[in-house]
This record gives C-alpha cells, sequence and structure tokens, in this order.
C-alpha cells in the first residue's frame, strides 16, 4: 500500500489594500473568515478516506504567513489544529516550498472562508487517483466553479518545478500562474469542472461589501441550523 503525505497550506496575511484584516473579521459570532476555512480543512482531514486497497493518506494543515506577521498569527491560531509558518510577504511561492516534504500540496486562500471540504477531498483523490501533477477549479479560461471555492493541489515534481521555473514578480506572488501561463508539458494537468457555469457567483471577501454579503449568509445559516435543532432535525455539515 502506497502512503501518500498531503499539506494544506493556507496562505494568509494581515494586510490588505482593499480590506485590511479581512481573515480575522467575524463572519457569525466567534467565527473569523480563516477560523471557518480552517474548520472545513480540519472536517476533510478527519473525514477523508484515508486508506483503501491502493493508498493510504496522511493530511497536516499549514497556515502560511509573512514572517513579520508569525508572532500574531501562531498567537491568533493557538487553538486551532494547525502549524503556522512564517515567509516572505510578497514571495509567497516562497512560503510553500517551505512546507517540505509532501507528496501533495493544497493550497488555499484565506479570503475564501467557506471552501467546501468536499470539494478539498476531491482534489486530493482526483489528483492522487489519476497521477496529476497539477489540478485546479480556478482555472481562468476554464472555470465553472464558484469564485471562492478556489482549490488546487499540486504534485512534488510540480513544486520543483516551480521552484525552478517560476521567478518572476507575478509568478511567485501567485503561485500556481506560471503552471497555467506556460503549460510544462513535463507535468500532467488537470482541471476540475462542474456540470454548469456557476464562475459568475462571487463568495470569496475582497471588499467591504463582499465581508457584508458573507456575514449575512453565515448568519442566516447559522439561524437556519438553530431552527432545524429546535425541531428535532440532525443537522450534518459537508
Amino acid at each position: 500500500m502506497k502512503k501518500v503525505k498531503v499539506a494544506i497550506g493556507i496562505q494568509a496575511r494581515k494586510s490588505s489594500s482593499r480590506l485590511p484584516g479581512k481573515t480575522v473579521k467575524h463572519l457569525v459570532g466567534n467565527l473569523t473568515v480563516i477560523d471557518s476555512l480552517v474548520d472545513n480543512c480540519t472536517f476533510c482531514a478527519n473525514h477523508v478516506e484515508k486508506k483503501n486497497q491502493f493508498y493510504s493518506i496522511s493530511l497536516q494543515t499549514f497556515v502560511l504567513v509573512p514572517e513579520e506577521e508569525l508572532e500574531f498569527w501562531q498567537n491568533f491560531m493557538r487553538s486551532k489544529n494547525v502549524t503556522v509558518l512564517g515567509g516572505s510577504m510578497d514571495n509567497v511561492l516562497e512560503r510553500y516550498q517551505k512546507l517540505g516534504d509532501f507528496d501533495y500540496v493544497v493550497r488555499l486562500t484565506s479570503d475564501c472562508p467557506n471552501v467546501p471540504a468536499l470539494t478539498i477531498n476531491k482534489a486530493i483523490f482526483t489528483a492522487i487517483h489519476h497521477c496529476l501533477d497539477y489540478l485546479a477549479n480556478s482555472w481562468e479560461k476554464y472555470r465553472t466553479s464558484i469564485d471562492g471555492h478556489d482549490c488546487e493541489i499540486m504534485s512534488a515534481k510540480a513544486m520543483k518545478w516551480l521552484d525552478e521555473a517560476a521567478h518572476s514578480e507575478k509568478h511567485v506572488e501567485h503561485v500556481t500562474l506560471a503552471i497555467r501561463e506556460l503549460m510544462p508539458t513535463e507535468l500532467k494537468l488537470g482541471t476540475m469542472m462542474g456540470k454548469e457555469d456557476i464562475s459568475h457567483i462571487k463568495l470569496c471577501i475582497d471588499t467591504a461589501d463582499d465581508y457584508a454579503a458573507a456575514s449575512r449568509r453565515f448568519s442566516e445559516a447559522s439561524e437556519k441550523r438553530k431552527a432545524a435543532t429546535l425541531k428535532g432535525i440532525s443537522v450534518y455539515e459537508y
């Protein structure tokens, strides 16, 4: 049985030109934007089918932050089952390269508070099963998924290629852009697509209006969850 090590890397920072501190803002109750995403990653790690007849999977979640914000994030994420790593402010790729010896690396961004655990799970198993080096649901030309459910996964081979080939400012800031722009033939590439195009729906948080809309959605869902519970209906998140 093949053992597969997977890292889930969430890139985060406090600074943002359009909405400073957006990742630590509260959505509902004590739940912050990044808390919501970390919870989904934890749910994925706890419920993923870790073993079958072909492979055994281990998952570990990391929050990747600028070195100058490391102490803040270590304190902020103290109650979560994650490891916080510091790196370059602008060279985000360098933060991911610090993850080290993993067979696959999942890339998520902290301004997408509700990437479904099922989406993360699907990406992991699809990449492993089909021996893909890069798989994403966020290809610019082929996207059908919701803007805010962005999920990418890279093999160790893809991470090595990025380390050698991605050097421009935009490529190290956006981590995987070099793969989609340069389309390296030595890497096996894939895209996750739905049967319908719902890419016009925006759930990521970039602006104050996005945050207000997200807070409203989370609050409404919370009220419906409470209402179902009061009626004696068991609630199962996905």
